[in-house]
């Protein structure tokens, strides 16, 4: 009997140990998270490029007899190109001078003959009719030195045309003609690219198109140049019309400083949006996995885990970002693998500040 007590003491003593360890709550340490808004980015491939880049060319046909510039050249608004043979331009000039100057004869004649029959009618000394032919004389030669002075005026447009000049502020990136050369109206004389407006121009995907309205975006932008650092833009335009091709729509973002950029220069694209969703970053121990692929974490209220199920967005290092969190709470970092919905915890150490 003595040993069966022993016995039945002995178990009594190890249940009441084990009891008493399996009762003791589990420590655990917490830390506030850090909070900032989730973010999606595009990362693109764009062009810089100019936003006035002609071809132009000349107005009137003929043999080119000077060209003014050459390629890499800076030419200003109004500066001459190159000039056409125009010889027969001009002397066409000069005859339309001529016959401007014998209609103001004419002109000036019929004035004087209109009123020199006036003046004799007040002494009724003429017969109605010369005056009514003299009054036609008049309008007939006021009719041709309107005509004159209109036929001067456009064969002054004509030499002028024989002249091409710079249409705006650039440097000519090519030249397309040589002296001796026949050029008509269709065919390219140089081309000109005005450096000082430039733009981004990215084809975006198609899908996307939402994202851009109504927000005000702005893009990170890499020129792929040596030793040149990274511009954040806004963006100036959307076109509102996808290539069927490429499934892509046009976005632009203009520069407006040169900031030592030329046009077609390739550069790399970084756009930001807003999710409109709150993450928080915690360290990785914090996460618990679960069988089926998902992820929970434990918060800390009154000395009883509470389990959140989040979801994983970004991860740096070994911090890791989720969402479907309340930022306002201590987070358990030791020992998730173990906790429960309801366990009883004891809190060991807090870091962070609360919110």
């Amino acid at each position: 009997m003595n040993t069966l007590n022993f016995k039945h003491g002995f178990y009594a003593l190890f249940l009441l140990i084990s009891l008493s360890l399996t009762a003791k709550d589990t420590s655990v340490d917490l830390i506030y998270p850090d909070e900032n808004q989730v973010t999606e980015q595009l990362a693109l491939s764009g062009t810089i490029k100019s936003k006035q880049h002609a071809i132009v060319t000349v107005l009137e046909q003929g043999v080119i007899a000077q060209i003014f510039v050459e390629a890499g050249e800076n030419v200003k608004h109004g500066d001459s190109l190159l000039e056409l043979n125009n010889s027969l331009a001009k002397a066409q000039l000069a005859q339309a001078k001529a016959s401007l100057e014998a209609s103001k004869i004419a002109h000036q004649e019929a004035v004087r003959l209109y009123q020199e029959v006036l003046s004799l009618s007040k002494q009724q000394v003429v017969a109605k009719t010369l005056i009514a032919e003299r009054a036609a004389d008049q309008a007939k030669a006021e009719a041709q030195l309107a005509v004159a002075r209109a036929l001067l005026e456009e064969q002054q447009e004509v030499v002028n045309r024989h002249r091409l000049t710079a249409p705006f502020n650039g440097v000519i990136s090519k030249r397309h003609v040589e002296v001796g050369e026949w050029i008509t109206p269709q065919s390219p004389a140089f081309t000109i690219v005005a450096n000082d407006k430039l733009r981004l121009e990215l084809a975006v995907p198609q899908e996307y198109f939402s994202k851009f309205q109504g927000n005000q975006l702005t893009v990170l932008v890499s020129p792929e140049l040596s030793n040149f650092a990274p511009i954040e833009l806004p963006i100036s335009q959307v076109i509102a019309v996808a290539d069927e091709m490429s499934r892509t729509f046009t976005v632009f973002a203009d520069i407006t400083n040169n900031k030592g950029l030329i046009s077609g220069v390739s550069a790399r694209a970084l756009i930001r949006f807003s999710a409109g969703q709150q993450q928080i970053w915690l360290p990785k121990t914090a996460i618990k996995h679960h069988p089926d692929g998902g992820y929970s974490i434990f918060s800390v209220t009154e000395n009883v885990a509470k389990r959140h199920l989040i979801q994983i967005v970004d991860e740096k290092a070994d911090q890791i970002a989720v969402i479907n969190a309340p930022s306002n709470l201590a987070f358990v970092v030791s020992g998730v693998e173990a906790l429960k919905e309801g366990m009883q915890v004891s809190v060991a150490s807090v870091k962070g500040i609360a919110k």
